[in-house]
C-alpha cells in the first residue's frame, strides 16, 4: 500500500482555499456581524529532537503550515489555529494545535504571541518499502509568535512565525523548534 499523504493533503487544501473563495462575499457582506478572520499557509521547517527515539542526530524536518485565527475578538486578544505537517526520509509529524492569541500593532508591523494545545501524529517511516511505519497520537504544545508585514489591506506577509514545541512522541519528550513562513488573508473587518 502506498502513502498518499502528499496528494490527499493539498486537494483538501485546495478545497478548503476555494470555499474561502467563494465565502468570501458573504463573509464581507456580514462585516458588522462577524470579527475578522485570518487564514494563513506557507513553508514550516522543524528541528525534531529524535536522539531520544534512537536516531544518531537531530532531524531536520521540511513541510508546511497553516491556520485559521480570529486575531481581535476583544483587545488584541483572540484565538488561533494551527495545523503542520514536516516530513524528514525516516520520520513524519503532523501537529493540530488551538490556543489564545494576543497581538499588537508596532509601527507597519503586527507582532503576535500564542500558546496553543492539542494532539501530534509522529509516524516513523521506512525509506523504500511501501508498509506504514509505526505511529502515535500524542500530546502538543506551543509557544510562540509571529511577526507580520502588511502588503495590502486584505493580505500581509509571515516574515516568521517561531515556537518551542514540545511532544511526546512514543512516550519519549521531545522539545522541538518550528519555524515557518507564508501568506495571510484577511476577511472582515479590519
Amino acid at each position: 500500500m502506498k502513502l498518499a499523504r502528499g496528494p490527499a493533503v493539498w486537494s483538501r487544501i485546495a478545497v478548503f482555499g476555494f470555499a474561502l473563495f467563494f465565502l468570501h462575499p458573504v463573509v464581507c457582506a456580514q462585516r458588522k456581524l462577524l470579527p475578522a478572520a485570518e487564514v494563513w499557509g506557507g513553508y514550516s521547517y522543524l528541528r525534531f529532537e529524535s536522539t531520544p527515539l534512537g536516531f544518531a542526530d537531530q532531524l531536520n524536518l521540511n513541510g508546511w503550515n497553516g491556520g485559521v485565527s480570529l486575531p481581535d475578538l476583544y483587545q488584541g486578544f483572540g484565538v488561533a489555529a494551527d495545523v503542520s505537517g514536516n516530513y524528514a526520509s525516516r520520520l513524519e509529524q503532523y501537529n493540530f494545535l488551538i490556543g489564545p492569541q494576543y497581538s499588537f500593532r508596532w509601527k507597519s508591523l503586527r507582532i503576535s504571541g500564542h500558546g496553543m494545545f492539542g494532539k501530534a501524529r509522529t509516524r516513523l517511516r521506512q525509506p523504500g518499502s511501501t508498509q506504514l511505519g509505526p505511529s502515535t497520537l500524542n500530546r502538543s504544545i506551543a509557544f510562540g509568535g509571529a511577526l507580520d508585514l502588511p502588503l495590502t489591506d486584505k493580505i500581509s506577509f509571515r516574515v516568521l512565525q517561531g515556537d518551542y514545541l514540545r511532544t511526546s512522541a512514543f512516550g519519549i519528550d521531545q522539545s522541538n523548534i518550528r519555524l515557518s513562513t507564508g501568506i495571510i488573508y484577511r476577511f472582515g473587518k479590519h
